[in-house]
Formats: C-alpha cells, sequence, structure tokens
C-alpha cells in the first residue's frame, strides 16, 4: 500500500510541475506566463494572435497587462535579454482619447511608466502602447503611444495554469 502511495504521491508533484509551468518559449512570473514574439504585427492582429495562441493551450491569452513596477522589471528584463526596442502592451485609448484601459481586463490604466512627453497623440493617431527602447531620445524601456496600424512586435500573456483547479 505505501508503494502505491508513493506513486500517487510522486504523480501528483510531477503533475504539478508540468500544469504549473509555463509552455515552452514562455516566461513564468507570479501567477502569468508571458511570451514576447519575434513577428510585427498590428496591434489587432496582435490582440487576435495572443488569442489564437491561447486557446492552443486551452487558455485566454492577450496582449499584456503591465498593472506594476515589478511586472515592467520583469518585461523590461525580458526584452534585454532578447535585444527588442519595442513591443505592444495591451493598454490602449481607442474608446476615449487620454483614457487607457486594458484590453484584458477592460480596466482602466492605474499604474503608468510614461517616456518623455508621451502620451501626446501626435498627429492624432496614436491610440495604441508599447514599450520602448530609444536612448537617444530618452526611453529606458518606458511607454509610448502610437498608431496602433504600425507592425511591431508584441508580447501575450495567460494565466499559468493552477494544479488545483485541474483536479477539482
Amino acid at each position: 500500500m505505501t508503494t502505491v502511495w508513493t506513486k500517487l504521491l510522486v504523480l501528483s508533484f510531477v503533475a504539478a510541475v508540468v500544469f504549473c509551468a509555463c509552455p515552452n518559449n514562455w516566461s513564468h512570473y507570479e501567477d502569468k506566463c508571458f511570451f514576447l514574439s519575434r513577428d510585427n504585427e498590428t496591434f489587432a492582429d496582435s490582440l487576435k494572435l495572443c488569442e489564437v495562441i491561447g486557446r492552443q493551450y486551452g487558455r485566454s491569452a492577450s496582449l499584456a497587462t503591465v498593472d506594476d513596477a515589478k511586472t515592467q522589471e520583469f518585461l523590461t528584463d525580458l526584452m534585454i535579454k532578447i535585444n527588442s526596442d519595442g513591443m505592444y502592451i495591451g493598454l490602449n485609448d481607442l474608446v476615449e482619447e487620454g483614457t487607457f484601459h486594458w484590453v484584458a481586463n477592460g480596466r482602466q490604466a492605474t499604474y503608468l511608466n510614461w517616456g518623455p512627453g508621451q502620451p501626446n497623440n501626435r498627429w492624432g493617431n496614436e491610440n495604441c502602447v508599447a514599450i520602448r527602447f530609444d536612448a537617444p531620445n530618452g526611453f529606458n524601456y518606458s511607454w509610448t503611444d502610437d498608431p496602433c496600424t504600425v507592425p511591431t512586435t508584441y508580447i501575450c500573456e495567460m494565466v499559468a495554469a493552477n494544479i488545483g483547479n485541474l483536479l477539482g
């Protein structure tokens, strides 16, 4: 009987490790998994692709929500590792100019990390937000509002699977 319980315990541990880890090429942070794309897409196409990728894992995925400084720092470190100078996140002011909401949950942003002079809605059509590195212009992985139609790499986010929920 002890052998059966030992095997069940080992199986539970392995299942917890497998289901709590993020998929390959995703980075785990707190209760989330993040994927940094290498492809340039418009904001709308980035959002659709995140959703499609999430469904492949049986989960809901969206463009990343960066709602605190620690998440910002984590994503900055990932961007530095892949030498990225800009990526869409899931923030925009498409509904009301100057009022920024997250696409994943519809909430208004409370944490903000704007770069110099941002958001500026230059030319009246900058409604989607990207994390940008452009040292000569003072952007040290800070945020800028960009036109939503400019192809840019992007960051997807999904909740890490919880083994407790899977076992009922």
